[in-house]
Protein backbone atom coordinates (compact mmCIF):
# COMPACT_ATOMS: atom_id res chain seq x y z
CA UNK A 1 0.00 0.00 0.00
CA UNK A 2 1.13 3.70 -0.68
CA UNK A 3 0.41 6.41 1.38
CA UNK A 4 -0.03 9.86 -0.22
CA UNK A 5 -0.91 12.82 1.86
CA UNK A 6 -3.02 15.73 0.49
CA UNK A 7 -5.16 17.93 3.39
CA UNK A 8 -6.95 19.23 0.74
CA UNK A 9 -8.36 16.07 -1.36
CA UNK A 10 -12.04 16.84 -1.89
CA UNK A 11 -14.54 13.68 -0.39
CA UNK A 12 -17.47 13.41 -1.82
CA UNK A 13 -20.96 12.21 0.45
CA UNK A 14 -21.68 8.82 0.05
CA UNK A 15 -17.62 8.07 -0.77
CA UNK A 16 -16.16 5.09 1.00
CA UNK A 17 -13.38 6.15 3.09
CA UNK A 18 -10.64 4.80 5.40
CA UNK A 19 -10.93 5.91 8.85
CA UNK A 20 -7.87 6.20 11.15
CA UNK A 21 -9.89 6.77 14.60
CA UNK A 22 -8.02 7.83 17.02
CA UNK A 23 -8.32 7.90 21.05
CA UNK A 24 -5.71 8.79 23.55
CA UNK A 25 -2.53 8.29 20.92
CA UNK A 26 -4.03 5.13 20.69
CA UNK A 27 -5.33 4.51 16.39
CA UNK A 28 -7.90 1.30 15.76
CA UNK A 29 -6.09 -1.16 13.04
CA UNK A 30 -8.09 -4.19 13.39
CA UNK A 31 -6.13 -6.84 11.49
CA UNK A 32 -3.80 -4.61 10.36
CA UNK A 33 -6.13 -2.53 7.99
CA UNK A 34 -7.94 0.93 8.60
CA UNK A 35 -11.49 0.22 9.05
CA UNK A 36 -13.64 1.86 6.04
CA UNK A 37 -17.36 3.45 6.26
CA UNK A 38 -19.44 5.46 4.15
CA UNK A 39 -18.62 9.35 3.96
CA UNK A 40 -21.97 10.99 5.00
CA UNK A 41 -23.38 14.01 7.25
CA UNK A 42 -21.76 12.69 10.97
CA UNK A 43 -18.11 11.69 9.69
CA UNK A 44 -18.43 14.66 7.94
CA UNK A 45 -18.16 17.06 10.74
CA UNK A 46 -15.62 15.29 12.73
CA UNK A 47 -13.30 14.01 10.10
CA UNK A 48 -10.22 15.60 8.98
CA UNK A 49 -9.33 14.95 4.97
CA UNK A 50 -5.21 13.02 5.29
CA UNK A 51 -4.99 12.39 1.98
CA UNK A 52 -5.38 8.73 0.12
CA UNK A 53 -4.41 5.09 0.22
CA UNK A 54 -4.41 3.42 -2.69
CA UNK A 55 -6.54 6.03 -4.63
CA UNK A 56 -9.22 5.47 -1.62
CA UNK A 57 -9.44 8.85 0.87
CA UNK A 58 -8.38 8.63 4.26
CA UNK A 59 -9.56 10.68 7.22
CA UNK A 60 -8.61 10.82 11.19
CA UNK A 61 -11.81 10.45 13.41
CA UNK A 62 -11.20 11.34 16.66
CA UNK A 63 -13.23 8.45 18.86
CA UNK A 64 -14.95 8.59 22.64
CA UNK A 65 -13.90 5.05 24.00
CA UNK A 66 -16.26 4.81 27.53
CA UNK A 67 -14.26 1.93 29.10
CA UNK A 68 -11.75 0.81 29.87
CA UNK A 69 -12.29 -2.84 28.69
CA UNK A 70 -13.08 -1.21 24.88
CA UNK A 71 -9.45 0.56 24.57
CA UNK A 72 -7.82 -2.82 25.29
CA UNK A 73 -10.03 -4.52 22.55
CA UNK A 74 -7.93 -5.97 19.49
CA UNK A 75 -7.46 -3.56 16.79
CA UNK A 76 -6.25 -0.49 19.59
CA UNK A 77 -2.58 -0.10 19.00
CA UNK A 78 -0.31 2.68 20.32
CA UNK A 79 1.82 4.66 18.48
CA UNK A 80 4.56 2.14 19.70
CA UNK A 81 3.25 -0.63 18.57
CA UNK A 82 2.09 0.87 15.01
CA UNK A 83 5.68 1.76 14.59
CA UNK A 84 6.13 -1.97 14.23
CA UNK A 85 3.62 -3.40 12.59
CA UNK A 86 6.40 -2.61 9.22
CA UNK A 87 3.35 -1.03 6.89
CA UNK A 88 5.43 2.11 5.83
CA UNK A 89 2.04 3.57 4.34
CA UNK A 90 -0.05 2.40 8.06
CA UNK A 91 2.69 4.03 9.97
CA UNK A 92 2.20 7.39 8.24
CA UNK A 93 -0.94 8.01 7.81
CA UNK A 94 -1.82 6.87 12.06
CA UNK A 95 1.40 9.55 12.79
CA UNK A 96 -0.51 12.23 10.70
CA UNK A 97 -3.65 11.27 12.40
CA UNK A 98 -2.84 11.46 15.74
CA UNK A 99 -0.74 14.69 15.48
CA UNK A 100 -3.22 16.48 12.70
CA UNK A 101 -6.11 15.34 15.37
CA UNK A 102 -3.82 16.73 18.70
CA UNK A 103 -3.33 19.74 17.06
CA UNK A 104 -7.04 20.75 16.36
CA UNK A 105 -7.61 19.72 19.92
CA UNK A 106 -4.89 22.20 20.91
CA UNK A 107 -5.98 25.38 18.82
CA UNK A 108 -9.94 25.48 19.45
CA UNK A 109 -9.16 28.85 21.06
CA UNK A 110 -6.84 31.64 19.56
CA UNK A 111 -3.92 31.94 22.02
CA UNK A 112 -3.57 35.98 21.33
CA UNK A 113 -7.54 36.68 22.12
CA UNK A 114 -9.18 33.93 23.21
CA UNK A 115 -11.57 33.62 20.12
CA UNK A 116 -12.74 30.54 18.05
CA UNK A 117 -10.45 29.25 15.31
CA UNK A 118 -11.53 27.92 12.25
CA UNK A 119 -10.40 25.53 10.25
CA UNK A 120 -8.44 26.78 6.60
CA UNK A 121 -8.06 24.87 3.26
CA UNK A 122 -4.92 23.41 4.17
CA UNK A 123 -3.80 22.38 7.99
CA UNK A 124 -3.62 25.82 9.27
CA UNK A 125 -5.87 27.11 11.76
CA UNK A 126 -7.31 30.84 11.67
CA UNK A 127 -8.24 33.18 14.13
CA UNK A 128 -12.29 34.06 13.68
CA UNK A 129 -11.01 37.25 16.27
CA UNK A 130 -7.56 38.74 15.37
CA UNK A 131 -6.95 36.79 12.35
CA UNK A 132 -3.85 34.53 14.27
CA UNK A 133 -2.89 32.18 11.58
CA UNK A 134 -1.24 28.61 13.16
CA UNK A 135 -0.10 25.40 11.64
CA UNK A 136 0.96 21.65 13.19
CA UNK A 137 4.05 22.02 15.39
CA UNK A 138 6.65 20.25 14.14
CA UNK A 139 10.15 20.34 16.74
CA UNK A 140 13.20 19.59 15.38
CA UNK A 141 15.95 17.69 16.97
CA UNK A 142 19.29 16.00 15.43
CA UNK A 143 20.67 12.57 16.31
CA UNK A 144 24.12 13.08 16.16
CA UNK A 145 26.64 9.68 15.66
CA UNK A 146 30.33 10.92 16.56
CA UNK A 147 33.09 8.89 15.29
CA UNK A 148 37.36 8.94 15.20
CA UNK A 149 39.65 7.85 12.59
CA UNK A 150 40.41 4.47 14.50
CA UNK A 151 36.44 3.10 13.73
CA UNK A 152 35.24 3.96 17.29
CA UNK A 153 32.07 5.86 17.31
CA UNK A 154 31.29 7.19 20.76
CA UNK A 155 27.42 6.51 22.18
CA UNK A 156 25.47 6.93 25.52
CA UNK A 157 23.23 5.96 27.65
CA UNK A 158 20.31 7.20 29.47
CA UNK A 159 18.36 5.91 32.75
CA UNK A 160 16.00 3.14 32.05
CA UNK A 161 17.58 2.13 28.97
CA UNK A 162 18.66 -1.68 30.15
CA UNK A 163 21.88 -2.18 28.42
CA UNK A 164 20.96 -0.41 25.29
CA UNK A 165 23.23 2.36 24.19
CA UNK A 166 22.52 4.57 21.17
CA UNK A 167 23.81 8.08 19.21
CA UNK A 168 23.56 11.46 21.32
CA UNK A 169 20.63 13.71 20.52
CA UNK A 170 18.93 17.15 21.53
CA UNK A 171 16.30 19.56 20.39
CA UNK A 172 17.24 22.67 18.10
CA UNK A 173 17.05 26.22 19.55
CA UNK A 174 16.22 29.17 18.24
CA UNK A 175 18.16 31.12 15.67
CA UNK A 176 20.49 28.04 16.04
CA UNK A 177 21.20 25.53 12.51
CA UNK A 178 20.75 21.98 12.12
CA UNK A 179 24.83 21.81 12.03
CA UNK A 180 25.30 24.10 14.75
CA UNK A 181 22.88 21.97 17.05
CA UNK A 182 25.46 19.12 16.29
CA UNK A 183 28.34 20.80 17.67
CA UNK A 184 27.01 22.08 20.46
CA UNK A 185 24.79 18.92 21.73
CA UNK A 186 28.65 17.02 21.15
CA UNK A 187 30.11 19.77 23.55
CA UNK A 188 27.30 19.54 26.34
CA UNK A 189 26.58 15.89 26.44
CA UNK A 190 29.85 14.26 26.28
CA UNK A 191 32.41 16.99 26.01
CA UNK A 192 34.14 16.94 23.02
CA UNK A 193 34.72 19.12 20.28
CA UNK A 194 33.57 18.04 16.47
CA UNK A 195 33.79 19.32 13.03
CA UNK A 196 32.80 17.93 9.65
CA UNK A 197 28.97 17.48 10.30
CA UNK A 198 27.55 15.23 7.37
CA UNK A 199 23.90 14.39 6.92
CA UNK A 200 22.29 10.90 6.97
CA UNK A 201 18.79 10.68 7.06
CA UNK A 202 15.54 12.04 8.69
CA UNK A 203 12.43 10.66 10.56
CA UNK A 204 9.12 11.66 11.97
CA UNK A 205 8.71 10.72 15.31
CA UNK A 206 5.25 11.71 17.05
CA UNK A 207 6.34 11.71 20.98
CA UNK A 208 5.02 14.03 20.34
CA UNK A 209 6.22 16.29 17.47
CA UNK A 210 9.83 15.66 16.80
CA UNK A 211 11.67 15.95 13.31
CA UNK A 212 14.48 13.58 13.95
CA UNK A 213 17.39 14.79 11.77
CA UNK A 214 20.75 12.48 11.73
CA UNK A 215 24.24 13.13 11.16
CA UNK A 216 27.73 11.68 11.09
CA UNK A 217 30.63 14.18 12.78
CA UNK A 218 33.92 13.94 13.20
CA UNK A 219 35.94 13.75 16.76
CA UNK A 220 38.32 16.48 16.92
CA UNK A 221 39.47 16.83 20.71
CA UNK A 222 38.54 16.24 23.92
CA UNK A 223 37.82 13.43 26.43
CA UNK A 224 34.70 11.96 27.49
CA UNK A 225 32.93 14.37 29.76
CA UNK A 226 29.45 12.96 30.02
CA UNK A 227 26.54 15.34 31.26
CA UNK A 228 25.16 13.71 34.27
CA UNK A 229 21.89 14.72 33.88
CA UNK A 230 21.02 13.83 30.83
CA UNK A 231 23.57 10.65 30.61
CA UNK A 232 24.00 8.08 32.86
CA UNK A 233 26.80 6.66 30.66
CA UNK A 234 28.93 7.17 27.44
CA UNK A 235 31.99 5.15 26.11
CA UNK A 236 33.98 4.79 22.74
CA UNK A 237 33.17 1.42 21.19
CA UNK A 238 35.01 -0.38 18.57
CA UNK A 239 32.85 -1.86 15.30
CA UNK A 240 33.31 -5.55 16.87
CA UNK A 241 32.46 -4.77 20.69
CA UNK A 242 29.54 -2.62 19.77
CA UNK A 243 26.60 -2.43 22.99
CA UNK A 244 22.74 -3.49 22.66
CA UNK A 245 21.89 -0.78 20.17
CA UNK A 246 18.12 0.85 19.22
CA UNK A 247 15.03 -1.29 17.40
CA UNK A 248 15.81 -0.95 13.75
CA UNK A 249 12.49 1.10 13.48
CA UNK A 250 14.31 3.69 14.76
CA UNK A 251 16.54 6.64 13.03
CA UNK A 252 19.23 6.08 15.51
CA UNK A 253 19.89 2.64 14.92
CA UNK A 254 19.72 3.14 10.83
CA UNK A 255 22.91 6.10 11.85
CA UNK A 256 24.34 3.66 13.28
CA UNK A 257 23.86 0.82 10.91
CA UNK A 258 24.99 3.44 8.21
CA UNK A 259 28.84 4.17 9.89
CA UNK A 260 28.63 0.44 9.90
CA UNK A 261 28.33 -0.22 6.08
CA UNK A 262 30.31 2.89 4.99
CA UNK A 263 33.37 3.06 6.78
CA UNK A 264 34.85 6.19 4.42
CA UNK A 265 33.25 9.57 6.25
CA UNK A 266 30.38 10.52 3.47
Amino acid sequence: MEFMRNAGCLITEGSSVYVVAVNDRRVLIPDGRFPTESFGQLLMQDAIPLGELNGIPVVAVGRDVETSDQIEQPGWLGLRDVLQLGDVAIIEASILAVQRLEFRESTRFCSRCASVMEQLSDTGRKCSGCGHVMYPLVTPAVLVLIEDDDRRTLLAQKDGWGNRFSVIAGFVEPGESLEQCCVREALEEVGVTVSDVRYVGSQPWPFPHQLMVAFRVRWVSGAIKRDQVELSDARWFSLDKLPELPPPIALSRTLIQHWIDNPAYP
